[in-house]
């Protein structure tokens, strides 16, 4: 009994570990230059970070923490918005979270509602937790996540790959996994769009 006991706990830890450590779908069609006909413009005089989230994500408070991470280290040089993807079958409680509250105190980072996920799905996003960076003339330079693993908060490649291309205007890394909840935005309509 305790041997089943025990190798219940290991299996258990091990697909806790699996989970966490497996990065959800990367975005499909991140568009190479700044998409046209969103709800919100980016800046022309510096790179713009803009991170898709599902306010329910429980993983999402890892990429917010580093969100304020890169903008704390950034000397302002790098915009940011944060896009809550609100689904037209939300619940009305939808933006009541923890999450909405976390990023709204972030210094220097907008946030935004994404009414029917429309921007994100101009983006190409489906997961919670992706970023893009466009620098000031619209070119994509990152997309990815900017955690190491579900919930893992700490320096990472993705945090490094956006510090070093806003202080440097280059990095060696151009995409990393991103480890979050789905948006609930299907691959093909953020593809058709």
């Amino acid at each position: 009994m305790v041997l089943a006991w025990g190798l219940a706990v290991v299996f258990g830890m091990c697909s806790l570990v699996r989970y966490q450590m497996t990065p959800a779908a990367l975005a499909q069609g991140v568009p190479a230059q700044w998409p046209e006909g969103l709800s919100f413009s980016r800046n022309t005089t510096r790179s713009t970070l803009v991170m898709t989230l599902h306010p329910e994500c429980p993983c999402s408070r890892a990429s917010l923490s580093e969100l304020a991470q890169i903008l704390s280290r950034s000397e302002g040089r790098l915009d940011a918005r944060v896009l809550f993807v609100h689904l037209a079958n939300a619940p009305a409680n939808w933006l009541n979270s923890d999450l909405w509250r976390q990023a709204k105190a972030i210094p220097n980072a907008i946030v935004m509602l994404d009414e029917g996920g429309r921007d994100t799905a101009a983006f190409g996003a489906i997961t919670s937790g992706q970023v893009m960076v466009y620098d000031a003339s619209g070119a994509m330079r990152f997309s990815g996540g900017i955690t190491d693993g579900r919930g893992h908060e700490g320096d990472n490649a993705g945090l490094f790959a956006i510090l070093s291309l806003v202080r440097d205007g280059k990095s060696q890394v151009s995409t990393t996994p991103v480890y979050g909840c789905s948006l609930g935005i299907s691959k093909a309509k953020s593809i058709s769009r």
